[in-house]
């Protein structure tokens, strides 16, 4: 089992339909899968091999897309890179991962640790002139990818997928899709991040058209290339949903959608059900980490009465709630989610296989299940604040400040106050004039006391992670102790 030979077989059996799209530069499947072919034999012939790992340190282009898939055929690793990375941050995960090679754009500088290899005008010719009858090398058991958590509650971590675990992971993503026929895919979402990559490379495993699009972008122009390009599917991550919430009106903003999702972060209950009235009717909200490609999913059904949940799983993952004995919790309570499946990625490192432990992982997040299995995330296990030694949830906190119409987007965290007991401190962006008071008056008709926030600041923007994930150690940081 190779995941990467269905999409080629596309090639034969529709070698006219559009697979990507760039620009104005269209590539058929017919010529995907012989410019994959191609490119993994130049790599071959550059002494690449089996086994190998390759960074992939490009843009989100074709040429990315290409060798990524020509990685899997060939039998090497494809170890994706963050191309706007600092030359340490990337030089750090070359040494760290034992790449043999990195692709890399043409005027990336230098990083030392393995040879680099340009891919530039010659490198196409190259590829051009190379063979296309090389035959696929791994098997399902053989490593495909390596993937890095966002980073968003420290340094990433590392999980490897082999083309078994691969090809799962992706039968558990179309499960939640529900599409049915052809569909055109507008790919905005970085190609380094799981997120975007692994629905990039879904969809062409779906044989529909994927459209590569800049990640940066205004809400209107967003818009425009949706009906310009005859969108049906796109994913976003909260930030956009909140930008095109911004310019919508009363009437659905993306009427011809078959699916909207957002993925990255959970939304909060009303800012769902504003998505599903004025975006799409076919907004959903998709749940998932890079160690398992997508978990669970809440569709437009769902919003009436479980908006505060990211969904039931697929039927692949097996999903629990646990103490801090791994004892099952029953229905309602709290603890630590964890999940288990075909599609679970493998860690590589000590600081990776922590959230491993029998066979499960475990994401790092606080959640209760509902008795249908819908999954309610209360936050990280690393953000619970503990308060007078009670538990506070960030989520919950962060619920009940934007139901204000003056919030536009929240952030809690825990920072220690004088008393060497946690305080709870909320971090506001506004959308109306309001003041801290009237904030806490809210917070405390709603909350229990040890829950209200003690401190409340004022942000015009939030620091976020190069996935666009709100910074909670940058905000925590900024935060300055009381005097004793």
């Amino acid at each position: 089992m190779n995941a990467v030979q269905p999409v080629l077989n596309f090639g034969l059996r529709r070698p006219a339909s559009p697979a990507l799209i760039e620009g104005s530069r269209t590539i058929t499947y017919g010529e995907l899968a012989e410019r994959v072919r191609r490119t993994a034999s130049h790599l071959s012939d550059t002494g690449l091999g089996p086994g190998d790992r390759i960074g992939l340190c490009l843009k989100d282009s074709a040429d990315h897309v290409i060798a990524l898939l020509a990685m899997g055929y060939l039998g090497a690793v494809a170890v994706p890179l963050d191309w706007r990375a600092t030359p340490a941050e990337t030089a750090g995960f070359v040494g760290e991962l034992d790449l043999t090679a990195v692709l890399m754009e043409p005027d990336s500088p230098a990083l030392g640790g393995a040879p680099a290899i340009v891919v530039d005008d010659g490198w196409r010719a190259q590829v051009a002139a190379a063979g296309a009858t090389l035959a696929p090398h791994a098997g399902g058991a053989d490593m495909f990818v390596i993937s890095a958590t966002s980073g968003s509650t420290g340094r990433p971590k590392f999980t490897s997928m082999s083309h078994w675990q691969y090809y799962f992971g992706v039968t558990g993503m179309l499960e939640l899709m529900g599409l049915s026929g052809r569909h055109r895919f507008l790919c905005s979402m970085p190609l380094y991040y799981s997120g975007g990559r692994n629905s990039c490379v879904t969809h062409l495993l779906r044989g529909d058209c994927v459209v590569l699009y800049p990640s940066l972008f205004s809400p209107v122009e967003y818009v425009e290339a949706i009906d310009r390009h005859q969108i049906t599917v796109v994913g976003v991550s909260p930030s956009t949903v909140r930008q095109l919430l911004a310019i919508a009106g009363e009437t659905p903003l993306l009427p011809n959608l078959a699916l909207l999702f957002s993925t990255g972060a959970p939304l909060f209950a009303e800012e769902k059900r504003q998505a599903a009235r004025r975006l799409s009717r076919n907004f959903h909200e998709r749940y998932g980490t890079a160690e398992t490609m997508a978990i669970s999913t809440l569709r437009p059904t769902d919003f009436a009465d479980r908006p505060d949940s990211v969904g039931q799983p697929h039927s692949l993952a097996e999903i629990d709630v646990v103490d801090d004995e791994d004892r099952p919790l029953p229905a309602g309570e709290t603890g630590r989610l964890r999940f288990r499946g075909p599609g679970l990625g493998s860690p590589l490192g000590p600081a990776a296989a922590a959230n491993f432990k029998d066979g499960w992982y475990v994401p790092g997040e606080t959640a209760r299940l509902d008795g249908v299995g819908y999954i309610f995330l209360q936050g990280r296990t690393s953000d619970v604040i503990m308060r007078g030694g009670a538990k506070v949830y960030p989520a919950e906190v962060e619920a009940v400040l934007s139901e204000h119409a003056a919030v536009a987007e929240v952030a809690v965290v825990g920072v220690a106050g004088a008393d060497n007991e946690e305080m709870v401190v909320a971090f506001v962006k506004r959308r109306a004039a309001v003041t801290a008071g009237a904030l806490l008056a809210h917070c405390r008709s709603r909350l229990s006391p040890h829950k209200a926030p003690r401190r409340f600041y004022f942000v015009d923007q939030f620091p976020r992670n190069t996935a666009g994930k709100i910074d909670k150690l940058a905000l925590a940081a900024s935060v300055q102790r009381p005097a004793s």
